[in-house]
């Protein structure tokens, strides 16, 4: 079945896009996912109204970053199938960073505090390995049933091709579900992210969160400029200074 891939045109695709996204993401469940589109409430329309919020939420985060670079795969009938976000960083992406500072997006009190103390362990592996411009694959995902059709191996390709247009390394944030598709196409592991937020006072909303999401471990993946990379012998930036 033939695809392509296309940016993104945020008037007409957001809806259809981010529904996609959700789709991928709740098969199989994923809690990382959960920080940034929770769910709030449980009637029959706390879904629905959940992702109209993350969608128009979505899509300011990117029309604010000029670094946001939407793509999606289309099938034949013009069905978007898959998408991924990419943030193209000409320069270092963490000089000046703007991160979500007011996560807004949950309630004020536990829930909130618990999430913003997960977005700054999820953040800090990259931020302190990371400092140099680079091509960061920040979202991706496939319908669940266009999975293992090369959907994902497009937007790679596209990426990897991106970076070395550019000669800069690549970085993303990876799931145990995504480490072998990456791997494939020159990435490999460099950090493993427990993430584990903490408080010294816990109220019963913190508590209740933490039982849903956690545990939750990201892998930090690099691919070096070029794309070469031989363990013991490739250097790695980030380890020059230590």
């Amino acid at each position: 079945m033939p695809f392509q891939l296309l940016e993104v045109v945020p008037a007409a695709d957001f809806n259809e896009l981010v529904e996609c996204e959700w789709l991928s993401y709740e098969n199989p469940s994923q809690t990382f996912f959960k920080l940034f589109c929770p769910i709030h409430g449980t009637g029959p329309t706390a879904r629905e109204a959940s992702l109209k919020d993350a969608t128009r939420r979505q899509l300011e985060w990117h029309q604010a970053d000029p670094t946001s670079y939407w793509q999606k795969v289309v099938n034949e009938e013009g069905k978007i199938v898959a998408g991924a976000l990419w943030k193209i960083c000409p320069t270092n992406p963490f000089e000046h960073p703007d991160g979500h500072s007011e996560v807004d997006w949950f309630p004020k009190g536990g829930q909130r505090a618990f999430v913003t103390k997960a977005l700054e362990l999820f953040e800090t592996p990259r931020m302190k390995m990371a400092q140099r411009p680079q091509v960061y694959l920040n979202i991706i995902f496939t319908h669940p049933d266009y999975r293992r059709q090369g959907a994902g191996d497009l937007i790679l390709e596209w990426g990897i091709r991106k970076a070395e247009e550019m000669g800069v390394e690549m970085w993303l944030d990876a799931t145990v579900y995504g480490v072998p598709l990456y791997r494939k196409h020159g990435f490999v592991v460099v950090n493993e992210n427990n993430i584990r937020p903490t408080t010294d006072n816990p109220d019963q909303e913190w508590e209740k969160i933490a039982k849903e999401l956690l545990p939750m471990t990201m892998w930090q993946m690099w691919r070096p400029v070029g794309g070469k990379y031989e363990e013991g012998k490739t250097v790695r930036p980030w380890e020059r200074n230590e």
